[in-house]
């Protein structure tokens, strides 16, 4: 990419400055974490530690990344519709229909009846009335 020398000073000459974060976070309109993990992957400007509890960003550096960026944002997603809000005492999911009894054969002389057998039926029309 070639830039005029006029609209961007090389980078750490005379004329750029090292901006600290408040002065970044400004011009990128990013948060901390995202610029750190953009930084790794290599897409934003690097830090220059200026002293070992201090670090800045090249002002040139911002800038040319600033232009770089300008019209590739792509849209964000479309949002998914409302969620339909399910009152108390609603069904879940809509209730489905309840199979065809077949007809048993003649049982073994089980003393004890299936698991299956012991279960107390469901009967997706019954409602609870607590009183509140």
């Amino acid at each position: 990419m070639t830039t005029d020398s006029e609209d961007s000073p090389d980078v750490g000459g005379k004329d750029d400055r090292l901006l600290s974060w408040d002065q970044v976070e400004r011009i990128a309109s990013i948060s901390r974490s995202t610029a750190w993990r953009m930084e790794r992957d290599g897409a934003f400007p690097r830090r220059v530690r200026v002293s070992p509890g201090r670090v800045g960003w090249w002002e040139s550096e911002l800038t040319l990344w600033k232009r770089s960026r300008s019209g590739r944002i792509p849209p964000p997603p479309p949002r998914k519709g409302a969620r339909v809000p399910r009152l108390p005492g609603m069904a879940r999911s809509m209730p489905r229909p309840a199979p065809e009894p077949t007809p048993a054969a003649p049982a073994a002389a089980d003393p004890l009846p299936s698991k299956k057998a012991r279960r107390r039926p469901t009967d997706p029309g019954i409602q609870i009335d607590f009183g509140f």
